[in-house]
């Protein structure tokens, strides 16, 4: 096993204490003030943070660099012009630089946000990790500090097939058991090239209705996996925490609740802001 290697990326970049722990996913542990192990693909990877930069480990599994750096979004470049934005927006990108977004497995995406809905962090990821102990392949195990931690790569489609939903609420998925079963069987019946016909689909509307058709997705979790799972930067899921944000300082106004209109109001905000300024959208070249 190689001990630590640098990605070469300074902190204002990229900030794995702003990423792998605050709700786009949720396949981290915390093993140190500054440290993370997870499973990427069926890689087990452990995260360094320093004051100069990341650093990486790979524990288990093929040591694909090129692989960490798309999960962090590096072949992407992150630009504001602080001119064209509100000035305390500026002021909110500027305490939080090294924000990027995870760009994650896309059936690992669909199943960990429906598992998101009216839940926190720490029970989502808890219920994940069970998830993965239960269904999923073991990978590795490895000893932090007297304590052994296995690792799991997140269940297949076939593998959660074998999950009812009797077995699923004994696990503590409550009410999500019988989303998560019956959009197992959904996608299932849908045909094994699904998922990819998806990341082909160039209609926003039409990828998000299809999304929409798995039980316990609605709007804002749709946008969430579009985001998260295949890289539609331009959208933007819509919660009351951003309404508020456009509410008031992206002058969105006459809003009482949240319907189509107004998060076609919303995310057209957003992305006269952030979008159109580069941000999340200017690709490096190599």
């Amino acid at each position: 096993m190689k001990g630590f290697q640098d990605l070469g990326i300074p902190p204002h970049v990229l900030r794995p204490s702003l990423l792998l722990d605050t709700g786009q996913a949720f396949s981290w542990r915390r093993v140190g003030k500054n440290n993370w192990v997870g499973v990427i693909d069926s890689t087990v990877y452990e995260i360094e943070q320093n004051d100069n930069s990341t650093l990486y480990k790979c524990l288990y599994g093929t040591d694909d660099t090129k692989r960490l750096r798309h999960y962090f979004d590096l072949d992407h470049e992150y630009q504001v012009d602080s001119s064209q934005v509100p000035k305390i927006v500026s002021q909110i990108l500027k305490r939080r630089q090294g924000i990027r977004i995870l760009n994650q497995d896309l059936f690992e995406c669909i199943i960990s946000f429906i598992c998101s809905a009216n839940n926190n962090i720490k029970r989502i990821t808890k219920l994940l990790f069970t998830l993965r102990e239960s269904y999923g392949t073991f990978l590795y195990r490895h000893n932090y500090g007297g304590i052994d931690m296995d690792f799991y790569a997140f269940p297949t489609l076939s593998q959660l097939q074998t999950a009812t939903r009797e077995a699923l609420e004994k696990l503590g998925f409550g009410y999500r058991a019988r989303y998560l079963a019956d959009s197992v069987n959904i996608m299932k019946s849908k045909g094994p090239t699904w998922l990819d016909k998806l990341k082909s689909l160039h209609d926003e509307d039409d990828l998000r209705l299809q999304l929409m058709e798995l039980p316990g997705i609605g709007r804002k979790v749709a946008d969430c996996i579009m985001l998260f799972g295949l890289e539609r930067r331009d959208v933007v899921p819509v919660d009351v925490h951003i309404l508020k944000i456009a509410q008031g300082l992206l002058g969105v106004k006459n809003v009482t609740r949240l319907n189509d209109k107004v998060h076609r109001k919303i995310t057209q905000a957003f992305r006269l802001m952030l979008v159109l300024q580069g941000i999340y959208n200017r690709k490096l070249t190599t």
